[in-house]
């Protein structure tokens, strides 16, 4: 009896050892980071399910496996691309454009040939599809405090730049632009992150910009992926063209192409103050270099994506 129970026991213990090994290598894996690339992209909740929202949110794109050469394959790295950001557009409702009045109205569900005309307040845009050559796909007119998440811009000829967000306060998280001349918009308080903005539209007189702002400030751009591969004008663009410029916040971004993949310019407003540009991954399809500045820009923690090496301005 003595030697029965000594052997169950160990087999129990055994068993225990094995169930332990399978819990570790099947989850509990933390947040993923890109090295030196700042925040891991955030995953977001689908919204409850009901008939307004047919199809899930795109919440993939895999674990980190490398942190360099993260342009060839962006989710690779953690960072956005086509795999975990924007709507499933071709599970989503046909609609066209739409205008909202009403303040605390969601857009969800819906794939647009057209536009969204935004002005009221509390407004939330969420899994849907735009296809638009609307000069602003998406244009918030009027109000305060827009969220446009998990949204997917296509824009076709004659769009200028996939968000105008005239009103004050915009979140923009997970889209995916492509399509128009110009990214996308900022002016104040807006947050652009966890997005993928490219192929933007390119003529002989084109000044791509994947993000531009002319005037505002405390705007964030933070975790997304940008490239623009035309040598008209950046990835990121903040001149002070109509006003002046400050509190902006450009990191852990993967940014590549441009003439100078930053801009941080005065345009007659003064320099740009209180700008930083931290933990970005590069890549080296900018013509003349990574940033072009007026004033002070605070640079730090960024990194070529070919080495993971630190790179200089």
């Amino acid at each position: 009896m003595v030697i029965v129970t000594a052997v169950l026991g160990t087999l129990l213990t055994l068993a225990g050892v094995g169930l332990a090994v399978a819990q570790a290598h099947s989850g509990g894996r933390g947040p993923a980071t890109a090295g030196s690339a700042g925040p891991a992209a955030k995953t977001s909740s689908p919204p409850p399910a009901s008939p307004s929202t047919p199809a899930p949110l795109r919440t993939g794109g895999g674990p980190v496996t490398r942190h360099t050469d993260c342009v060839a394959s962006p989710h690779a790295c953690g960072f956005p691309d086509a795999t975990n950001t924007g709507a499933n557009c071709s599970q989503l409702a046909p609609s066209g454009s739409v205008t909202v009045t009403s303040d605390g109205a969601t857009v969800t569900g819906k794939n647009i040939s057209g536009g969204i005309t935004v002005q009221a307040s509390n407004v939330r845009i969420t899994n849907d599809c735009l296809t638009s050559s609307d000069i602003y796909p998406i244009h918030f007119i009027s109000g305060s405090n827009l969220v446009i998440d998990h949204v997917t811009v296509t824009g076709t000829g004659g769009c200028s730049r996939a968000v105008e967000p005239a009103g004050n306060g915009v979140v923009m998280d997970h889209m995916n632009v492509s399509g128009c001349e110009d990214g996308i918009q900022m002016y104040d308080h807006d947050v652009l992150e966890n997005s993928y903005i490219h192929d933007l539209a390119f003529t002989s007189t084109s000044h791509n910009d994947g993000v531009q702002q002319n005037g505002g400030s405390n705007d964030v751009v933070r975790h997304n992926t940008i490239f623009n591969p035309h040598n008209q004008t950046s990835c990121v663009n903040f001149t002070t063209d109509f006003g002046g410029i400050s509190n902006i916040t450009i990191t852990g971004n993967l940014l590549n192409g441009g003439n100078y993949t930053v801009y941080s310019r005065s345009g007659g407003n003064g320099d740009p103050t209180g700008v930083t540009v931290t933990d970005n991954h590069f890549g080296s399809a900018d013509v003349f270099g990574l940033l072009s500045d007026d004033g002070s820009v605070a640079w730090s923690g960024n990194v070529a994506d070919a080495t993971g090496q630190p790179i200089g301005q």
